[in-house]
Formats: C-alpha cells, sequence, structure tokens
C-alpha cells in the first residue's frame, strides 16, 4: 500500500487516581495495523469547535465500544446499572461531535457496539435500557464486560455490510445489555439477530460512509470475515 491512511480511535473517558484518563483497549490499534493503517489514539480539546480540525488530519474514524448510555439523553427510564457508571458526559460530546465533523467530511467511520448505539441515539433513536428484560424472546447478548457470547447475524443481501463480509449469515461476539429500541432517522438496518435484534446500521441513502455494528470484530481478528470491516475503513479512508 502506497499510503497508509491514518485512523483516529475515539477513545473511552473516565476517572482514576483523582485524574482523567482516555482509553481504549489495544484490539482497536492492532486491528487497524494489522489492515493497513495507521492508529492514532484520539484526545479531547476543551475547546470542543477544535474537533473539526482533527478531522481533517484524519482519515477515518473508529467509534469504540464502552458503557451503557446515559438514559437522559435518549429519553430511557432508570434501570439497574448493577454498581456501573454510565458514559461520561465528556465522552458522548465528543463522540457527538467527531462523528459528525467525518460524516459532514464524507470520510469512512467504523461504529463498534456503544458506537452504533450512540450514533442511533443522535438520530433520535431510542434504546433498551436492558435487552434480556425487555425484548420479548431475548437470546443471551451477554453483557457489559462480561462473558463473550458468540450467536450468527442475518445481513440484508441489498447492503453494503454484506458486500464488505461477504456472508449474510456471519457468526459474532457479544458482550451487551443494550440495543436499539426504536431506529433513529436516516439509518438502515442491515443486520439481526435471530432474536430481531438490529445488529448494525448504515445511512439510508446509501453512501458508504459509515458501518455502525453492534458485535465486537476487533476481539475477533483471527476471523478473516470479520476483518473485512477494518479492510473496508482502510480501502475507503485511502481513497
Amino acid at each position: 500500500m502506497a499510503n497508509r491512511p491514518l485512523i483516529g480511535i475515539a477513545p473511552c473517558y473516565f476517572v482514576k487516581e483523582n485524574a482523567y484518563w482516555h482509553m481504549a483497549q489495544e484490539a482497536y490499534s492492532q486491528s487497524v495495523w494489522k489492515a493497513g493503517g495507521i492508529p492514532l489514539l484520539l484526545t479531547y480539546p476543551e475547546d470542543e469547535s477544535k474537533v473539526s480540525d482533527v478531522a481533517d488530519h484524519l482519515d477515518g474514524l473508529i467509534l469504540t465500544g464502552g458503557p451503557d448510555l446515559p438514559i437522559g439523553i435518549y429519553g430511557g427510564a432508570p434501570y439497574d446499572m448493577k454498581g456501573e457508571e454510565p458514559m461520561h458526559p465528556a465522552r458522548v460530546s465528543f463522540d457527538r461531535k467527531i462523528f459528525d465533523a467525518f460524516f459532514q467530511s464524507q470520510k469512512p467511520i467504523l461504529a463498534v457496539c456503544a458506537g452504533l448505539q450512540i450514533i442511533n441515539v443522535m438520530r433520535s433513536g431510542t434504546l433498551y435500557e436492558d435487552v434480556p428484560s425487555q425484548l420479548t424472546g431475548a437470546m443471551d447478548h451477554g453483557d457489559y464486560k462480561g462473558p463473550v457470547v458468540k450467536h450468527s447475524v442475518e445481513v440484508e443481501k441489498s447492503s453494503l455490510l454484506r458486500d464488505v463480509l461477504g456472508n449474510v449469515t456471519p457468526t459474532v461476539n457479544s458482550t451487551h445489555h443494550q440495543g436499539i429500541r426504536q431506529l433513529g432517522e436516516g439509518l438502515l438496518p442491515i443486520a439481526y439477530a435471530p432474536d430481531g435484534l438490529i445488529e448494525a446500521v448504515g445511512p439510508v441513502n446509501g453512501e458508504s460512509s459509515f458501518l455502525a455494528v453492534q458485535w465486537h470484530p476487533e476481539q475477533m481478528q483471527e476471523d478473516p470475515t470479520q476483518m473485512k470491516l477494518f479492510h473496508w475503513l482502510i480501502e475507503e479512508a485511502n481513497a
């Protein structure tokens, strides 16, 4: 590859030892390296108007997984979070702005797990606060920070995701208890779990600017099918 595109990784944000930390699992950066790109872990500027400057200097973006979104941003109801903290407001704000900056620039975006959920909420969609207790007939989707569960998904045949994966029933991994309830505006569902939960979305107008999946392809680097998502990101970023 003549040029190795720069891929920004939007990190988690949390407080530890009286300091604020940016963090992303190494699997994201290793997936980008293996697909031919150069990963860069992003940080949050105090002046959020500079987020668009970040996008100007990068070629592609990964929105990573993470904790539950705050119920206040999608009108959710209180529920038992089992001692976990919701996503930090600073991350919610940064992810929104960095997604918008890349989308407006028509630069490719791969969103994973919580990344899919925040895109849906940005488009006025809602979430199941807890899939196991709220989705009738829900299968085991694992849990945040819990054991990995594997299941198949049904990919829409006439979709960018089908073109990328080359497979209409891939096996995916699952570690989440939230998911899309009401689909956001301008989004097209392009993959479903056997229980009907939406597992992937793209833009309804068919633009190839982003793919968002509920599972964790970065944790399946041994699977050539899942690595195709990162190859797609790199190829689009290098176009």
